[in-house]
């Protein structure tokens, strides 16, 4: 079932952005995707740049909600752990992959937090989510 957000009007509009400020999820499973990385199954990274590492986590977290029985669209959340995070040129890469992905009507709420470092020092991006998956 997909998700419904809200954009209260005393909050900026974060839908530019690529991500609501509330989402309301329905009745379902809760479903808790550990961090993905832009390595494959066999343990190699596939990208070199934060754009195509952070297009290539979110397509593990599909694999991951897939798995789980879900969508894309049963995605509620996302959180973003970014080493070294450039907030001007970093940001706009972020916000520019989440629109092109998930578009400005019906996003998922998201964070995006600076680290010092993640698991390996090739990762650029983590990307951990949370889908609530309709009972079927």
């Amino acid at each position: 079932m997909p998700r419904e957000t809200l954009q209260p009007p005393e909050l900026f509009d974060s839908r530019k952005w690529g991500f609501s400020q509330v989402v309301v999820s329905p009745p379902g499973r809760s479903v808790h995707i550990a961090g993905q990385v832009a390595w494959d199954a066999s343990e190699r990274i596939v990208a070199d740049d934060l754009e195509a590492q952070f297009r290539q986590a979110l397509e593990h977290v599909f694999i991951a909600v897939r798995a789980a029985g879900g969508e894309p669209e049963d995605l509620q959340s996302l959180r973003f752990y970014i080493p070294n995070f450039r907030p001007g040129e970093d940001a706009e890469t972020i916000a520019r992959v989440l629109v092109d992905v998930f578009g400005t009507e019906n996003p998922p709420a998201s964070s995006w937090i600076g680290v010092q470092a993640l698991a390996q020092p090739e990762y650029l991006i983590e990307v951990e989510a949370t889908a609530i998956v309709p009972d079927r």
